[in-house]
């Protein structure tokens, strides 16, 4: 069966729009949890999620029976400003949510490569997701499969058997070595939420999108339900 393109559900405000992704998330893992036993949850980084998740780690969810990960990650420590895990300790993993399990896509030591081959039994262990939320840069990538970038052709490989791939910095982008999820790891999903603010993103993702964009790989598979949430 092949899905109509995902329609962009836009709020009023950003606090709307956090409160709903926050709603969303906390019945995809509830419901994951009551079908499966337990939920895994894919989380994006960057700034705009974090009061997503400041309401999430407030919400009645067996935590004890999720594990979180990381769509990507800056290869930098926890402890860098920058870092996807940093955000996700301060913000999800608080309170009762602490009782999640957390699979890391850094590890210390390790180079990318190895850090990302390293990630992937974490993952394993989460898949498939109950959901996944992920930003949608201005150039339409996501997670850190950046167009242009040489690991975007193995990142969106739909038969890759790697779940987590070393991504190197590029011109524009990454301005650091990442480690992204892969296409194939993130699609294997109960639901793909796409957060989603500013015009100039809504309108990159207003059909029909190109389909030179990576993005386009995420809207145009049949494989896990797309929803778009969109706020000014």
């Amino acid at each position: 069966m092949i899905m109509a393109p995902p329609k962009i559900e836009a709020f009023a405000s950003r606090e709307a729009l956090f409160d709903a992704t926050a709603s969303v998330l906390v019945a995809a893992l509830n419901d994951a949890v009551a079908k499966r036993g337990h939920a895994g949850f894919a989380a994006t980084g960057g700034t705009t999620p974090a009061p997503v998740y400041d309401r999430l780690a407030t919400l009645t969810l067996p935590w004890d029976k999720v594990t979180v990960t990381l769509t990507d990650e800056r290869f930098v420590p926890p402890s860098d400003a920058s870092s996807n895990e940093g955000l996700v300790r301060r913000h999800l993993l608080v309170g009762a949510a602490a009782k999640a399990a957390f699979a890391p896509l850094y590890f210390d030591g390790a180079d990318p490569e190895e850090a990302a081959l390293k990630a992937q039994d974490g993952v394993a262990a989460a898949l498939p997701f109950g959901v996944v939320l992920l930003g949608v840069g201005g150039d339409g990538h996501f997670a850190s499969l950046f167009p242009g970038n040489p690991a975007l052709e193995a990142g969106l490989d739909p038969k890759t058997a790697r779940s987590v791939i070393a991504v190197p910095p590029g011109s524009p982008a990454p301005d650091l070595p990442r480690i992204s999820l892969t296409f194939q790891a993130l699609i294997q999903a109960s639901l793909i939420v796409l957060l989603v603010t500013g015009q100039a993103k809504k309108a990159l993702l207003e059909a029909p999108v190109d389909p030179g964009l990576p993005i386009a790989a995420i809207l145009n598979q049949d494989r896990a339900p797309v929803r778009i949430l969109w706020a000014e």
